[in-house]
């Protein structure tokens, strides 16, 4: 039977631990939601942020603080509020200052963007892997800094095996990345993602994911490991579900 993107809610690290709650925005996202359906704000590094400054506050002991101490630590609560919200959008923020209005604007299925994603998407097709060429790309990950080509998307299954799950393709374009998944329940992701730091990231209004004959927006984020792997996590509003999985880039 065809596997629904529900099946591939499977987290190949621990269990996410995030926030409902966005501090940003105020939305109440569904438990386990990692980047806020809303505004796109990390929920994992909210509730990270969060529970650092709390420790910090629960470690000044039991005595009975003088009304002196308890307004600095007004204010020092204050200032720790800021910080976490200064330090979770710092990206979002430096994106908002340095983006084009050439990103703004274009849409994953339409366009100049639309074509370009759809050309990728065909040539994907066509791209026939063999069997000893997936496995050995899992078994034996190329570490490359370099983040274009033809990887194989896979998840790691209840008894903990990594499982092909679809193949992906990405190309760069100017500061950012063309990137299109095509995975065996029939589904399609596409968009562009933007290299903030180690991590490729992308936002609710530039990607989007087709299932079933809809499509819906779509946001993840990808990190390369030591050993040659990436590790992402993601999610669209097709589902309430978040997602993880791993690429492994093909010769």
């Amino acid at each position: 039977m065809r596997k629904t993107l529900q099946d591939y809610n499977v987290s190949p690290g621990s269990k996410i631990d995030a926030d409902a709650v966005c501090v940003q925005c105020g939305t109440v996202n569904p438990e386990g939601t990692l980047i806020c359906r809303t505004c796109g704000n990390n929920l994992r590094d909210q509730r990270r942020l969060r529970l650092q400054a709390e420790e910090q506050l629960l470690a000044g002991g039991e005595t009975l603080p003088s009304p002196r101490k308890i307004v600095l630590g007004i204010i020092a609560v204050i200032g720790t509020i800021l910080i976490i919200i200064a330090g979770i959008n710092a990206d979002r923020i430096m994106l908002w200052l340095v983006s084009s209005s050439e990103y703004s604007t274009e849409n994953p299925w339409s366009g100049e963007l639309g074509n370009q994603l759809s050309i990728m998407a065909e040539d994907l097709r066509l791209q026939v892997l063999a069997s000893n060429q997936i496995y050995n790309a899992i078994r034996q990950p190329i570490n490359t800094e370099n983040p274009e080509g033809i990887f194989v998307i896979a998840v790691r299954n209840a008894e903990e095996d990594i499982v092909p799950v679809g193949k992906a393709m990405v190309k760069s374009r100017g500061d950012n990345y063309l990137f299109t998944a095509l995975l065996d329940n029939g589904a399609q992701v596409r968009g562009i993602a933007q290299k903030q730091e180690q991590k490729l990231v992308a936002y609710w209004d530039k990607a989007s994911c087709e299932w079933n004959g809809q499509k819906g927006s779509a946001s993840g984020i990808v990190s390369k490991r030591d050993d040659g792997r990436y590790e992402g996590y993601g999610g669209t509003d097709l589902t309430n579900e978040n997602f993880g999985f791993y690429a492994f880039k093909l010769p």
